[in-house]
């Protein structure tokens, strides 16, 4: 079928997709008001979306990622266009930022959960914590991450002391080199697992509820 002819697009929002993931690259142009795609261009370069853009000088608009590549190529070819970030950029980003800050900070929110007298008494006991809970599941058994990897960390630290190297060690037990590396580099099991623990989940804010029910 004949593809139509884009129609006036004032606000545009342009991304990039993989047609071969780490090989070939086009890019996408959506109008953002209809959330309908408008072209497709062949690469991702800032020459190919300049081009697009002076064709169509109603842009007003450009909502973009970070890549400059479409940074640049807004500048060249729609100078008269505002470049502005995504919502799901914004979230995304922002939702980084705080998991990283929460990461380095997660010590200190291992704190003993308080219980008011006026609360409902379905809601978890005080004396469970956080750190039993992260490495436990809801039914109290160790989860299958956190003995994974206290039983690669034992392997992998036998085979260091008996004098194997990463390489040998990697292709001993299937693992990449780089995840031998990181369990070598490991003062302890416990840096390891509260690396791992420390991953969110879309049950962490229902943790200490589902363990005590």
């Amino acid at each position: 079928m004949p593809v139509p002819a884009p129609e006036s697009v004032p606000c545009l929002g342009v991304d990039e997709f993989a047609v071969r993931r780490r090989r070939t690259y086009a890019t996408i142009l959506v109008d953002m008001n209809t959330h309908r795609p408008v072209d497709v261009l062949a690469d991702r370069t800032a020459q190919t979306f300049a081009a697009w853009l002076r064709e169509h000088p109603e842009v007003q608009i450009v909502c973009r990622d970070r890549a400059g590549s479409f940074r640049d190529g807004a500048h060249a070819g729609a100078p008269q266009a505002r470049q502005v970030a995504d919502a799901w950029h914004l979230l995304h980003n922002l939702a980084e930022a705080v998991e990283r800050i929460v990461g380095r900070h997660r010590a200190d929110l291992r704190e003993p959960l308080t219980v008011r007298a006026d609360q409902d008494d379905t809601r978890p006991p005080a004396d469970i914590r956080h750190t039993a809970l992260g490495e436990l599941d809801v039914h109290g058994r160790p989860r299958p991450l956190v003995a994974r990897t206290r039983e690669r960390h034992q392997q992998i630290h036998e085979r260091i002391e008996r004098g194997d190297s990463l390489r040998a060690i990697a292709r001993e037990l299937h693992l990449s080199r780089g995840t031998v590396l990181c369990f070598a580099r490991a003062a302890d099991v416990q840096q390891l697992l509260a690396a791992a623990t420390g991953r969110p989940s879309m049950v962490d804010d229902f943790r200490l509820y589902l363990h005590h029910r």
